[in-house]
């Protein structure tokens, strides 16, 4: 774990834990008067350039200080050409900003998601891509989070394996696949990067409605203190968009405390000491009042 990075960045950190924890009233009274929380945006796209960071800086109002981004692994016959994204990098600390990669593994058929089986990637069948990227990131030389293969506690990235393998065995394939790749930036002396375990607040399944799926929640996912440097928590209000016929399970209008409180009580609970921050949130409309939601 990089002690001495994730040192130099505990500032921003520490005030985007104050935020969420404002939000679930967790707070003494005295942090009232520290700083406001800092404010992150998500994009998609790549590369994402100074151009458009500063448009959305622009058109919000905000200044980032982190900017979070998704790359998808490359299909098999594809690891040779895949591009690490360094103008993305470039831009965004020229910007001021920290980039957090959301780093997928999985590749597109069209519009299908491939999901890269975890015995391709526990064989060595990627390695030569995850050494050339690991060693792209060491020379980048400045903090780098990687945000890898986020919720994984939803039925929709069933990462490692099909969506028919989504379950019981599920928790120990993720935290396989999360080492093996940790492992290979160590043995390369990577220190710049920070790794993130990043579930969604609300597992799907869960046992308001499956009573099968006791062994769906976050904490049994956890790779481990040793391969952690910060923990993070994507959440949504859905309002009444999602029914069990259509989409596999139910939502109602939450509330942002509603959202996040039992996620981050349970992140407190596997991963006490660790930063703590959001790196997903919005709303929809049906369901209740959004602007005043937001």
């Amino acid at each position: 774990m990089n002690t001495r990075l994730l040192h130099n960045i505990t500032n921003i950190f520490t005030i985007l834990m104050l935020f969420l924890s404002l939000a679930c009233h967790q707070v003494q009274a005295h942090q009232s008067s520290m700083e406001a929380p800092l404010w992150g945006f998500a994009l998609d796209g790549h590369p994402i350039t100074l151009e458009k960071l500063q448009t959305v800086k622009k058109e919000t109002g905000l200044n980032a200080s982190i900017i979070v981004f998704f790359l998808q692994w490359p299909s098999p016959e594809k690891q040779n050409t895949a591009k690490f994204p360094g103008e993305t990098l470039e831009a965004i600390y020229q910007e001021g900003g920290i980039p957090c990669l959301t780093w997928e593994p999985m590749y597109y058929e069209g519009v299908t998601e491939i999901m890269i089986s975890h015995h391709a990637i526990m064989a060595g069948q990627y390695d030569s891509y995850i050494t050339e990227f690991a060693r792209q990131a060491k020379s980048c030389g400045r903090p780098l989070m990687i945000r890898f293969a986020h919720e994984m506690n939803i039925e929709r990235y069933h990462w490692g394996t099909g969506k028919s393998d989504y379950g019981l065995p599920s928790p120990a394939v993720y935290k396989k696949m999360f080492h093996y790749v940790v492992k290979i930036f160590r043995n390369m002396d990577v220190k710049n990067v920070l790794w993130v375990f990043c579930p969604n607040a609300e597992s799907v399944p869960n046992t308001s409605y499956d009573p099968t799926a006791g062994w769906n929640r976050a904490a049994n996912f956890y790779p481990g203190d040793d391969y952690v440097d910060i923990v993070g928590i994507d959440g949504y209000n859905w309002g009444t968009t999602q029914t069990i016929e259509k989409d596999g399970w139910k939502s109602q209008w939450k509330s942002f405390e509603n959202i996040f409180r039992n996620a981050h009580a349970e992140l407190a609970t596997i991963a006490p000491g660790k930063p703590v921050i959001i790196f997903e949130t919005a709303s929809v409309t049906q369901g209740g009042n959004k602007n005043q939601w937001i």
